[in-house]
């Protein structure tokens, strides 16, 4: 059975099933085969969908771009100015916790050998948001949650970004996708909220990325309009990305900031790939614009008895384990630290504090994904690295220990 319980995308196919994880657990929800095969072209896609979200990997564009930049007056840095960007990047503003529960997939066009529409049945994970003290949030991130508005257009476009913080692991991002027209540059819904987040509408021609790794892409539904959304980034900032990356265009963020690039193009990104034309011979405009930091947050570190290293912020946590942290999955299979993959052998990872609470970001569950919670913004992983953004702010300053499949980090 396809189980969800990893949000490691970073080079595998993902299947229809995994991908449209719907949340009524008591409906049965229908899809048409039309819709399915649209859906199957998608994923096969997906790679290239995953290199819109890495701008290094495109070549640069030259071409004559319209262009209105606004650098909006710095807000004040206090926690109660930025309280509202703390519940929304970090909290429950806009979101639901989800208990486990199963969902069911039927494919009314397609029979089994019995004549009877094909099901799919999933276990689906609990996830969980926590609020936090605007003061004691205020001094975890110790003034580095940058708060000045930056504002571009690009053809009837205006993006806004509101807030953005980076550990040097991962970054957040908030900001506003606006179009008096009616935006349709996203594919987005609650179920993939929960799921792999929002996804770029080929059937226009408008795409844009913030020059860094994969992430997740949350859009806040009780908010939004036709004409504007309210989204959440939440990306990868790690050292393994550059690999993926062309040296001589390569734009992944710096400790200065990162770039905000927005594409026009001549045709819907359908229409050019079905004539198999390159998207980036095809640009009418291009708009790139900078993003500042204010500053990177510091990441404790702590290395277990065997060696194994964690790195965690506020914000973020990279894990670096051996092939005896990994062990064995649910599935029994055994790490090889030459082939597997850290994410498809993380089974658990919870943090105690020293007051004896806990935060429990991620359990896989059993084989069949029974049990299994996902209260994580971004999870992605390569080799025996593993990066996971929070959905909540971790109290750095309370930790008494993490524990990674049973293994324990005791932190001091």
């Amino acid at each position: 059975m396809e189980q969800f319980n990893n949000d490691d995308l970073f080079e595998k196919d993902i299947s229809i099933e995994e991908f449209d994880h719907i949340t009524d657990g008591v409906e049965d929800h229908v899809f048409s085969d039309r819709y399915l095969a649209g859906k199957e072209k998608m994923m096969k896609t997906y790679t290239q969908k995953k290199k819109a979200k890495m701008t290094g990997i495109f070549p640069k564009v030259a071409v004559a771009a319209a262009t209105v930049l606004v650098i909006g007056t710095p807000f004040a840095v206090n926690a109660a100015t930025n309280g509202a960007f703390f519940a929304s990047l970090w909290g429950t503003e806009g979101k639901t916790n989800i208990p486990n529960h199963t969902v069911t997939i039927i494919e009314s066009e397609k029979l089994d050998k019995n004549g009877k529409p094909v099901k799919h049945t999933f276990e689906m994970p609990k996830v969980e948001f926590a609020d936090m003290d605007p003061d004691k949030a205020a001094a975890l991130l110790d003034g580095k949650l940058a708060t000045n508005p930056v504002t571009a257009e690009c053809g009837d476009y205006k993006f806004t970004v509101l807030a953005v913080a980076r550990d040097g692991n991962g970054i957040a991002v908030e900001y506003t996708i606006e179009n008096e027209k009616g935006v349709n540059l996203l594919n987005y819904s609650q179920h993939d909220n929960e799921a792999k987040g929002a996804w770029n509408n080929e059937d226009q021609n408008f795409m844009y990325d913030f020059g860094a790794g994969p992430g997740k892409t949350y859009v806040d539904i009780s908010k939004s309009t036709k004409t504007k959304l309210f989204c959440r980034d939440y990306l990868s900032d790690v050292d393994f990305l550059s690999k993926y990356a062309d040296p001589a265009h390569a734009d992944f963020p710096t400790d200065k900031g990162m770039k905000l690039h927005i594409y026009e193009f001549n045709d819907s990104m359908t229409n050019l790939n079905k004539a198999k034309k390159d998207l980036f011979k095809n640009v009418k405009n291009e708009v790139t614009v900078d993003i500042p930091f204010a500053g990177t947050i510091g990441m404790k570190n702590c290395t277990s008895a065997d060696g194994d290293s964690i790195k965690i912020s506020p914000i973020s946590m990279n894990l670096k384990g051996s092939a005896k942290l990994y062990g064995k999955n649910v599935y029994g299979d055994e790490f090889d630290p030459e082939f597997s993959e850290g994410v498809d052998f993380l089974n658990s990872v919870k943090i105690t504090y020293k007051d004896g609470s806990e935060y429990n970001v991620y359990n896989s569950g059993d084989k069949n994904g029974k049990g299994a919670v996902a209260s994580y913004a971004y999870l992605v992983g390569e080799k025996e690295s593993i990066s996971i953004m929070f959905n909540r702010l971790a109290d750095t300053e309370n930790i008494s220990k993490i524990t990674v499949n049973g293994i324990e980090f005791n932190f001091k």
